[in-house]
């Protein structure tokens, strides 16, 4: 097999195990050039057409996937890079291990997220709200023109939109839009589409809920923009009426939906569930994964273990019942047609679901929902881009962006594999993971 654009000032890598993204089998003993910061051939170990100066970097013993794309976020929000024993140990507010809340969300801790995510292998994602301001979008653009050389790609939904009442200081919303008549809802879609934003997020929930005029509203107006519509569902119903209604993202997928309408529409969702499983299951936490460990200090870790799994037997059983029930339905939805992309909901109000990590425990929790390692790496790269219409991104092809991960492990023996990383690369270039790590071994301080 090969497919080859032409290239010049060129680098050879070979000898890994491929994973493209697609779906396909691996290749063995692989080659793929990259030029320009772009995959311009990939095939088998001689059968590519080398330019006569070409450099070589040799990957014997390693396997390479598409960088990976998580598709629900929120950014900045959570505050990794400092230890505050008496926030943490009292946390009056709920706020969490990593002091949650609007109070951090600063440019130098949203990129400071971001290179957590690029990392983790992570090379870009969505932000589902809760942002302020022009800045997250200022950021995207840096990010892009690779002002940014070791920052995932982030693409924000903006405050979000949702009813009035849900503006609460406990909900994480005080940023949102709060609309309770199309005419709002309407003007909340266009200032979105004003910043460039790739998709909606919409809260319809509350008591009372959205109505469900406004709803349509907004998804209509975003239709007019070429808006995709993500929405945290209410109640089958409703979630029913928004996918008939053009919103392409069910976020949660915690109700089913009539099968033909799936079949019909074929939405977009994702797990977001590692808070379930990692509540009565998480073994890596015992003994901490190395790529946990590079990323959480010593101090998070020991708080994070006090929480999981639960020491409440009630609480362990609450939460297996409620993933058993959720991956029940989600097996039902992915029958019927939706595509399941990678989404880990890390960062967000749920608490203590660290950036970048957090997709990691999805991507196995998927496993145990009953996709296959390479159906997970699929949903996680070529998915996801599809998902947020990344068409440079998702997959180890000539043209697309040489963005991948180096593995010194096989994923598809076993998808915790993924966390094996050697090096990753964004643009074709190696981040730099090893001054990533000092500095924030340097932020934790003493403890």
């Amino acid at each position: 097999m090969l497919l080859s654009l032409a290239c010049n000032g060129a680098t050879l890598y070979e000898g890994a195990r491929l994973i493209t993204g697609d779906g396909s089998a691996p290749i063995e003993d692989a080659a793929f050039i990259v030029s320009d910061g772009k995959f311009t051939q990939v095939g088998n170990r001689g059968a590519l057409s080398l330019p006569a100066d070409i450099q070589r970097v040799n990957l014997a013993g390693k396997t390479v996937i598409p960088g990976l794309i998580d598709t629900h976020t929120h950014i900045g929000y959570d505050r990794y890079s400092y230890i505050d024993s008496d926030w943490t140990r009292n946390d009056p507010t709920g706020r969490g291990f990593f002091n949650f809340g609007a109070h951090n969300f600063t440019r130098d801790n949203i990129l400071d997220h971001l290179s957590r995510l690029a990392y983790a292998g992570i090379v870009a994602t969505w932000s589902a709200g809760y942002e302020f301001g022009e800045v997250p979008h200022q950021i995207r653009d840096e990010v892009l023109a690779g002002q940014h050389p070791n920052a995932a790609r982030y693409y924000s939904a903006g405050p979000g939109i949702t009813t009035k009442q849900a503006i609460v200081p406990y909900l994480a919303r005080q940023s949102a839009f709060g609309v309770s008549s199309e005419a709002e809802a309407r003007a909340a879609v266009q200032r979105l589409a004003s910043w460039n934003v790739k998709q909606i997020k919409m809260w319809p929930h509350y008591n009372p809920t959205m109505p469900m005029n406004v709803s349509l509203a907004l998804i209509d107006e975003a239709k007019k923009y070429d808006l995709r519509v993500g929405f945290h569902p209410v109640n089958q119903s409703d979630s029913e009426a928004y996918i008939r209604a053009g919103a392409d993202i069910y976020l949660h997928p915690i109700y089913p939906i009539d099968s033909d309408l799936v079949k019909e529409r074929r939405p977009f969702s994702a797990l977001t569930s590692s808070g379930y499983r990692m509540a009565f299951f998480a073994p890596y936490l015992h003994s901490p994964d190395p790529l946990l460990a590079d990323m959480i200090s010593p101090f998070h870790l020991k708080k994070l273990q006090g929480k999981f799994p639960s020491t409440n037997s009630e609480e362990r059983i609450q939460s297996k019942a409620q993933w058993d029930a959720q991956v029940s339905t989600i097996r039902d939805l992915r029958a019927n047609g939706v595509r399941f992309a990678l989404g880990s909901d890390a960062g967000g109000a749920g608490r203590d679901k660290p950036v970048g990590w957090s997709a990691h425990v999805d991507m196995e929790n998927m496993v145990a929902a009953g996709f296959t390692p390479n159906e997970v790496i699929t949903a996680a790269t070529q998915t996801s881009a599809q998902s947020l219409r990344l068409d440079d991104l998702g997959g180890i092809a000539p043209g697309k962006e040489a963005a991948f991960v180096v593995l010194d492990a096989n994923p598809l023996d076993d998808i915790t594999n993924t966390r094996k990383i050697s090096q990753v690369f964004i643009r074709g270039k190696a981040i730099d993971r090893d001054g990533l790590k000092a500095n924030w071994r340097k932020s934790w301080g003493s403890e």
